[in-house]
């Protein structure tokens, strides 16, 4: 019954609405997704990813943002070892929108930090204590903004994040640490 209310509001609205252009400048937003992580190894776990940030539209289609995702992950082995540990990366973004349109695709890359709390644990030594390291971080993805009204949007992207933590300090996730993400975000423009 819900798909048949949201599509005769679909058909009823989608003509005014494909017919405006949407460029606001200012945005918050805050996103919600799931991603797996790796190290030089290969896969350390998979979790809920969440975050947010803040957005300026330097031109129709150029927009800067800040941003800070951070994502829990865990991997559990038959033998007792577990890798588990959260990461935070917060960046500086810059996104081109395709289209200044209801509907915008767009590509968005950045730099920043990223901070990699290890809690890993392991059955030879069980009280491994929890380390955290910090460096340097870029990130890449794609997604879509699709606006509900001139003032809301969600964002569906995927993105790949890739850090450079101190190594030496987190003892079982070595650089580079990275996270495969796709999220849905929520924004609101004025």
């Amino acid at each position: 019954m819900y798909r048949v209310i949201l599509f005769f509001i679909f058909l009823t609205f989608s003509s005014t609405v494909l017919a405006q252009d949407y460029t606001p400048k200012g945005e918050v937003f805050g996103s919600i997704g799931g991603g797996k992580a790796y190290d030089d190894e290969g896969g350390i776990g998979s979790g809920l990813d969440f975050g947010g940030g803040v957005g300026y539209r330097i031109t129709p289609k150029l927009q800067i943002e800040g941003a800070i995702n951070t994502i829990r992950h865990e991997r559990n082995f038959g033998s007792g070892v577990v890798f588990k540990g959260t990461g935070t990366f917060v960046s500086a973004n810059l996104l081109y929108h395709f289209s200044t349109k209801q509907v915008q695709p767009y590509v968005i890359g950045g730099a920043g930090f990223v901070n990699h709390q290890n809690r890993s644990r392991f059955p030879e030594d069980p009280f491994t204590p929890e380390v955290s390291s910090s460096g340097g971080a870029f990130n890449f993805g794609a997604g879509l903004r699709v606006f509900l009204n001139k003032h809301i949007s969600i964002r569906p992207e995927f993105r790949v994040f890739v850090g450079y933590p101190d190594s030496s300090r987190l003892r079982s996730v070595e650089a580079p640490f990275s996270v495969l993400r796709g999220s849905v975000s929520v924004s609101y423009h004025w």
